[in-house]
């Protein structure tokens, strides 16, 4: 079923008030002792002329045509008429509203020669009648201009406020993206580093207990519990992070101040307590970028885990040297001969997060094995275009 459109409805009034002017027309003009045929026969042309202005909508142009064609033979054979140009008037006010002010143009001045050639063929006229013509047609191609770029502008200004609210929406799925990444981030850096540390500090304690000791098995099952932890925190990072995305900021908005170049020591300070012989070289003239400091953190925090996870307490060096235009980053692991190669150059996710912070700031990170044995990895932020 159709929707009831006050618009139509509007239609059929004012085609139906004009009917019954047409005819009240034709009326007084056989009382005025005008031709019965005459006034018959120019009532129905103006009738069917109402008939096609309710399709005008729809067809303005046609309408228009058959609209001051008829108007114009009306004119030409009746004594005298009511509606007169009002029919041909709206038809041009309905093709104005649709179209461009040319083509308004070009329909008015044909509709003007074409109904003022049947208003000459029927009754000799005065300039001032075609003067009352041409005004009548001129303010209603006038007006449907005008209510036709009321009309665009609205319906422009409804589509750029759709398009506003679809951006808000989009900026704030970016804004949560950019979140859980932060989030995915700080998981697999913060908790990740200290899982990993308490793993191993359980594994030198079981170590140097005898077989059979009653915590051995406590032991094991807290060396077994950290690396589940881990495994799981590696497909949380999977979840949260998409694989195309970097992190969009080292801040954390309301979670704590995030950690910088200051807290180096304490995090070596950490690990040595846990058994991992690290020495921090840290020489800095220029203080970084806050977002660089945070940074710069990170990337150590990560190569140091991943020499806890996979070369064990082995001696390692980490030497930061910095200027005002950039930061340059090692951290360089050696292993004993009874312990394997490998270290910060090792990992999926971690040597992959230092590639993406280096990045943010322009950077590269080199990472592998060193003579010797061992693994060392470099990284550098710059914060000004190099030359």
């Amino acid at each position: 079923m159709r929707r009831f459109s006050w618009r139509s409805a509007g239609d059929l009034a004012v085609t139906g008030a004009f009917a019954v002017l047409v005819v009240a027309g034709a009326v007084f003009a056989v009382r005025g002792g005008g031709s019965p045929a005459r006034a018959t026969t120019a009532a129905a042309a103006e009738v069917l002329s109402v008939a096609a202005l309710t399709v005008r909508r729809r067809y303005p142009l046609p309408v228009l045509a058959v609209v001051v064609v008829l108007g114009a033979f009306a004119a030409a054979v009746a004594d005298r008429t009511i509606v007169g140009p009002l029919l041909p008037a709206i038809a041009l006010y309905t093709l104005a509203a649709v179209s461009t002010w040319r083509v308004a143009l070009g329909a008015a001045v044909t509709a003007f020669a074409c109904y003022g050639s049947g208003e000459l063929v029927g009754h000799p006229r005065t300039p001032a009648e075609f003067g009352v013509l041409a005004v009548v047609l001129l303010i209603a191609g006038t007006i449907g201009l005008y209510a036709g770029e009321h009309r665009r502008a609205l319906v422009t200004a409804s589509e750029r406020a759709e398009q506003a609210e679809r951006e808000r929406l989009l900026l704030a799925a970016q804004a949560v993206l950019a979140e859980r990444v932060w989030i995915a981030r700080e998981l697999h850096d913060a908790i990740g580093h200290h899982v990993s540390l308490l793993v191993v500090q359980a594994g030198a304690v079981r170590s140097a207990l005898p077989d059979g000791h009653p915590t051995h098995a406590v032991l094991t099952s807290m060396i077994d519990g950290g690396r589940e932890a881990m495994t799981e925190m590696r497909r949380l990072v999977d979840v949260l992070s998409p694989l195309d995305s970097v992190d969009s900021d080292e801040g954390g908005g309301g979670l704590g101040p995030p950690p910088g170049l200051d807290e180096l020591s304490g995090l070596c300070d950490r690990l040595r307590a846990g058994g991992l012989p690290v020495h921090l070289d840290l020489d800095v003239t220029v203080p970084p970028p806050h977002t660089a400091g945070i940074t710069a953190y990170r990337i150590v925090q990560e190569a140091l885990t991943n020499v806890v996870k996979h070369a064990g307490p082995v001696p390692t060096r980490v030497q930061i040297r910095g200027d005002e235009r950039l930061l340059d980053l090692r951290v360089t692991n050696g292993p004993p001969s009874a312990i394997p190669a490998a270290g910060v150059g090792s990992g999926g996710h971690g040597l992959d997060g230092i590639r993406r912070r280096s990045a943010l700031f322009g950077g590269e990170v080199f990472a592998g094995p060193v003579p010797g044995g061992g693994y060392a990895l470099r990284a550098t932020l710059h914060f000004q275009e190099r030359p």
